[in-house]
């Protein structure tokens, strides 16, 4: 009996030790598995996230065209698919082979998440499964995991400031300087001024460049004091470095490749056509604006249909709040002419004491033109100073639009006398027709003239600006004003 209890003892001890070996294996499959399972759900996590951001700026971008479409519906990715989100997960090892399944999906919505309205889709997600063969964890558990990694990026409505937006998407020389000035820009958002074009010289620089000053734009310390420390210049095309003398503050820098800011404004209504204007009548000096040094009455203009146009010549006008509707002649200050807001008058519904001049811009001379030798009468110098509709208004502070289907244009504004104008200067076509046809689009000039000062305060949204002239430019960019923007960010 002794002796069999010994073998039975000696049996024990081998199982003892066969089941130890087999959880010490198990203890050490898991622990080198497991790290070499953490490594992949690792990569595939990094390569989710860039297809998807990837993938969500091609959305952003309009550049999911030709081979690289991938429209609405939910795709798989082979390992030789050019479009984008798979193009960027194989880069970063994931989706070359039978073992990784890369899904792409456009969910509707996505929880807490603001989608832009003005993007159909506005949300893609990446999905990357991998089936991995385990080593020494198989004497345990199973000899394969599957490991998968998410990500969803998306188009989001953002309430943020609105900078200088110079819109052609194309455009070679959208952004123009010239002449010995300095042009000063003052306060407002981080990026104060941002060129949209995806050309390689979508900056040109001429003549005796003088300079971009933005050393006190972005958000000022006390605001309308022009004490920002910086603001950036975002630039979509090229050149990669500002080819002219710029001043970016502490804060500020040149950001290039920056992602187009598209139209803010591209969801404001046109003005209803309100019917003819009543005549032009006089005030006399003194009264509604009307300088009391002035030797003759001021024209009083008031809103309406204006189907020649408007011009002033000789003269000093003073505009009613409202809507002026131009349907011919365009919105023109010429020589010794002045026009300044009139004041004494009930707010307008859209557009409180301020004005929206729209302009349907079909014939040559339906443009915007404030002269070099204009704001000034009798040999005085007034100024030109026009206010706006609210910013919070339907027309977002809008002073001048243009018919975004308009024909190309050229439209200026020179110093003359003293320039100040408070609100947006909107002039450009849409994107579809700038695309479809480059050369239909609304060039902005905006001049400093000797001896004068030119105030804009308020944001300028145009399809190309040149700036010049040999005087300084101040641009005060509006701290309260915001609209809703497209920004790209990854949501899950």
């Amino acid at each position: 009996m002794s002796g069999r209890r010994q073998g039975q003892k000696g049996q024990a001890l081998i199982l003892v030790l066969v089941g130890l070996s087999i959880f010490l294996l198990g203890a050490l499959g898991i622990a080198i598995d497991g790290s070499n399972l953490y490594s992949h759900r690792q990569m595939l996590q990094a390569a989710a996230d860039s297809a998807a951001q990837a993938g969500v700026m091609s959305l952003f971008n309009k550049t999911n065209t030709g081979a690289n479409v991938f429209g609405t519906s939910a795709f798989h990715c082979t390992t030789t698919d050019v479009r984008t989100p798979c193009v960027y997960a194989r880069q970063n090892g994931v989706g070359d082979t039978a073992e990784d399944t890369v899904e792409v999906t456009f969910p509707a919505s996505s929880p807490g998440v603001n989608l832009s309205p003005t993007d159909n889709p506005a949300l893609i997600n990446v999905t990357i499964t991998r089936n991995v063969t385990t080593g020494l964890v198989r004497f345990v558990a199973p000899a394969a995991a599957t490991i998968k990694a998410s990500a969803t990026a998306a188009i989001v409505d953002v309430v943020a400031p609105v900078p200088i937006i110079v819109t052609h998407p194309t455009l070679s020389g959208s952004f123009s300087k010239n002449g010995s000035n300095t042009i000063v820009i003052c306060g407002g958002p981080k990026r104060s001024i941002q060129v949209n074009s995806s050309s390689s010289t979508s900056i040109s620089i001429s003549g005796v460049s003088g300079t971009v000053d933005l050393s006190h734009a972005g958000p000022d310390t006390t605001p309308g004091m022009c004490n920002g420390s910086g603001g950036d210049f975002g630039d979509f095309g090229g050149p990669s470095t500002y080819p002219g003398t710029i001043y970016l503050g502490s804060n500020g820098r040149y950001i290039q490749p920056a992602s187009p800011i598209r139209d803010p404004l591209a969801s404001v209504p046109v003005p209803a056509n309100p019917g003819p204007a009543p005549a032009v009548t006089t005030v006399a000096q003194g009264s509604n604006g009307c300088p009391a040094t002035m030797g003759k009455r001021c024209q009083l203009y008031s809103p309406g249909a204006y189907p020649a146009g408007i011009t002033v010549k000789n003269d000093f006008a003073l505009f009613k709040p409202g809507i002026y509707y131009i349907t011919g002649g365009g919105f023109h200050l010429e020589a010794n002419g002045v026009g300044q807001m009139a004041v004494g008058f009930a707010d307008h519904p859209d557009t409180g004491q301020g004005m929206v001049v729209y302009n349907t811009g079909n014939a040559s001379k339906d443009v915007f033109e404030i002269q070099a030798n204009a704001g000034q009468n009798g040999g005085v110098q007034y100024g030109n100073s026009f206010l706006g509709a609210p910013n919070g208004s339907i027309y977002k502070g809008i002073l001048f639009f243009q018919d975004r289907t308009s024909a190309a244009h050229l439209h200026s504004m020179h110093g003359g006398g003293g320039l100040t104008l408070r609100g947006t200067i909107y002039l450009t076509n849409t994107e579809t027709i700038m695309r479809a046809t480059p050369a239909q689009y609304q060039a902005f000039e905006l001049q400093g003239t000797p001896g004068s000062s030119t105030q804009v305060i308020g944001e300028i949204i145009v399809s190309t600006l040149s700036l010049g002239g040999n005087a300084n430019i101040t641009m005060t960019l509006d701290p309260g004003y915001t609209l809703n923007i497209r920004q790209v960010a990854l949501v899950r």
